[in-house]
Parts: C-alpha cells; sequence; structure tokens
C-alpha cells in the first residue's frame, strides 16, 4: 500500500523466535506502524473505481486500500480460528 502511494517502503525481513513473547512484540509494532501509516496520510483514497488505480498485490490482484484492509483484517481471524481449533485439539 505504501509503494501504491509512492513511499516505496522496503518489508522488514521475516522473523524467527523460540516463544510467544517476541511474536506479541512484533504485532504490536506492525499495528502501530499501520496506524501511523494513516496518520500520516490522512487523504488516502480508499475506494478507487478503475482498475488503474488499484494495488496489485503480490499474489495477483487488485485492491483498493478499503479492499486490503479487509483482506488483512480476515487473514488474521482465518489464523487465529485455525489456531483455536489446534489448540482445542
Amino acid at each position: 500500500m505504501e509503494n501504491h502511494i509512492g513511499l516505496n517502503t522496503i518489508r522488514p525481513e521475516r522473523c524467527f523466535f523460540d516463544h510467544v513473547e517476541p511474536y506479541i512484540e512484533k504485532l504490536h509494532q506492525a499495528f502501530s506502524y499501520c496506524k501511523n501509516v494513516f496518520e500520516q496520510n490522512p487523504n488516502l483514497p480508499l475506494e478507487e473505481l478503475e482498475n488503474s488505480e488499484k494495488i496489485n498485490t503480490n499474489w495477483g490482484q487488485q485492491y483498493d486500500v478499503e479492499q486490503l484492509l479487509e483482506h488483512a483484517i480476515v487473514h488474521i481471524l482465518r489464523h487465529r480460528r485455525q489456531i483455536e481449533n489446534i489448540i482445542k485439539e
């Protein structure tokens, strides 16, 4: 999303930890980072009707900002459900 609006940021490298606490800290950092993107870009258009204005994802789909945010939220919820089901087993 940031690259789409011209910020050209580099994705952080993947992290692997032996305990859950560092993952929780990284999640807090990620949420703060995302919140900051919207605070620094308050006029970011959420909906784009023209495909040429949409964001091209790494997996080949085109989304506007609203669709990308919805996808990200649902993705997290999906993994939460998967983890909860593993714990039940």
